[in-house]
């Protein structure tokens, strides 16, 4: 094992950063900073100016990314407005240090780029398992703690790793199947599973949209490799992961809104205790198919809850909403109606859910992905019968959108620079009257859109030359996990600014930059390598 790890290393400290960084990449947002620094220092220092520049003219088409860096930063002083930071700036310096550090770092063999990987698959395994663990007990303490909150960094960016590392071992075994004993097939497809199955669970539709998109790509691919008669099944399986999410949000919205028939004529007007029942029908949300603003008696619900729960009925809940608009949708969403009997009705669990927030018996359901898709549909149908959308993911994203594209219609061509975009959206919400709190402003959850509010057409039609030439130029398009890559990131992109973020940018290109240096060989585990003698894992 020593002599394994002497020849692994080969006295090749930028390997070793690269190792750290992907170490702490699912683990630590403030680490991330420090070992990404840290990785362009190892490059910079180790080894000769002449073995640097030599490996600088060899990989110069890197260091277009910068440009996208200078663009900002040249934007951002062109057009910041007085007391404002340079922000946007800082969230784009890894645009600049990672092409700097891979341009310059010492050059890895097969076996030590396979070994980076490997180290974020012992990595994003330990932060599943830190996750389920808070998962496990700390919500107990901090009932606000969803699923999506409980891994270290953005749910949303951590899912980017884990299906980084499904395409790897995917490929992995793919292109070296007969070289694997049976134990080791099992085991990456254990390993395979438990990252599909945490991505399930975290219910982030972002990184599932991602991990199906890449997934058709995976298999046209596929089918272009095939013999006509093994493309058979193939194309069928490529079908059906087109059509299964369309059938399933078909299906899902069509349960949602099958909505039960009620007569305002006919309609019960008192409980049975003889108390009068509000019923408001200009008011149209609904759970689970019931009227949420019909049957509800105030008086009875508030004695009778007052009598059973610890969390009282006038109080408010760790969501921040009363506790009577949640144990309102709650009653609705069991079908129960908003009076003594229907609180009645309610088990430990059900009242145990609404003091922690839960409004709708649906969202009790841990294991499943309808609880997710139902909030988004709901968030949808409240936001278009009243056109509120604060605090309401889906619905605040629709605003976004509107507002980035009134900025671009007046700024299609430059776009309003990064110095002032806040103060654009700021203007554009209050221009196309958005129902949204002014504590909720923000820019547009698409990175497209992003580009063209700062940049206008020109500068986003830019950036994604400076991303998609360097790929031709190296003919990279060959390397399956980075055209992998391409394609979640490019369609995740259209949910979200993940190149805006600290740990999305990061994540991007430091795998932008690892895959567009050093050897093409990597996922074959029989090319033979000069430090090491065995390839096999």
């Amino acid at each position: 094992m020593k002599n394994y790890l002497t020849g692994l290393i080969d006295s090749n400290l930028f390997f070793l950063s690269l190792i750290l960084f992907v170490i702490v990449l699912p683990l630590s947002v403030a680490l991330i900073s420090v070992v990404g620094g840290l990785v362009l220092l190892t490059a910079i220092l180790e080894d000769t100016r002449k073995a640097k520049w030599e490996r600088i003219k060899q990989r110069k088409i890197i260091l277009l990314i910068p440009l996208i860096f200078l663009l900002y930063f040249v934007s951002t002083l062109f057009t910041l407005q007085y007391n404002k930071s340079f922000y946007d700036v800082q969230k784009t310096l890894f645009y600049l240090v990672f092409p700097l550090a891979f341009s310059m770092g010492k050059e890895m063999n097969s076996q030590q780029k396979r070994f980076v990987l490997f180290s974020l698959t012992i990595s994003t395994v330990s932060a599943i398992i830190i996750a389920i663990f808070r998962w496990k007990f700390t919500v107990l303490e901090n009932e606000s703690l969803t699923v999506r909150d409980i891994s270290l960094v953005s749910h949303i960016r951590f899912g980017f790793q884990l299906i980084l590392m499904i395409w790897f071992w995917a490929l992995i075994m793919l292109n070296n199947y007969r070289l694997l004993t049976k134990a080791k097939r099992i085991g990456i497809l254990v390993l395979i599973t438990v990252y599909i199955g945490f991505l399930l669970f975290q219910q982030s539709l972002t990184g599932i949209i991602a991990l199906v998109s890449s997934a058709v790509l995976f298999l046209f691919y596929l089918v272009t490799k095939l013999s006509t008669r093994k493309r058979i099944p193939i194309v069928i399986l490529f079908i059906a992961l087109l059509l299964a999410p369309l059938i399933y949000l078909y299906s899902s919205i069509n349960k949602f809104y099958d909505i039960e028939k009620v007569n305002p004529n006919s309609i019960e007007k008192v409980t049975i205790n003889g108390n009068q029942y509000k019923h408001d029908f200009s008011r149209k949300m609904v759970e689970n198919g019931h009227y949420v603003y019909l049957y509800i008696c105030q008086k009875e619900m508030k004695e009778e809850w007052n009598k059973i729960a610890d969390v009282k009925y006038d109080s408010t809940g760790v969501n921040g909403y009363p506790i009577r608009a949640t144990l309102i949708r709650y009653l609705t969403s069991k079908g129960l109606r908003k009076d003594a009997e229907g609180v009645k009705a309610l088990t430990e669990k059900d009242i145990e859910n609404i003091e922690r927030g839960i409004a709708n018996v649906i969202y009790e359901k841990k294991y499943s992905l309808y609880p997710r898709i139902y909030q988004t549909i709901w968030e949808y149908h409240v936001y278009s019968e009243t056109g509120y959308a604060n605090n309401q993911s889906f619905s605040q994203r629709i605003e976004f959108a509107k507002a980035a594209i009134t900025i671009i219609k007046d700024n299609w061509l430059f776009g309003v620079g990064t110095g002032n975009w806040k103060t654009a959206f700021s203007n554009a919400f209050k221009e196309n009257g958005a129902n949204i709190e002014e504590s909720n402003y923000a820019s547009s959850h698409n990175q497209y859109l992003n580009y063209m509010v700062k940049f206008g057409v020109i500068g986003c039609l830019f950036i994604m030359f400076i991303i998609i030439y360097p790929v031709v130029k190296t003919k990279r398009y060959n390397d399956q996990l980075l055209m992998l890559l391409l394609t979640f990131m490019f369609f995740a992109n259209f949910a979200d600014s993940n190149l805006e973020t600290h740990v999305g940018s990061s994540f991007f290109f430091f795998f932008y930059c690892y895959f567009l240096t050093g050897p093409k060989n990597y996922l074959f585990l029989t090319i033979s390598n000069h430090c090491c003698p065995g390839n096999r894992i």
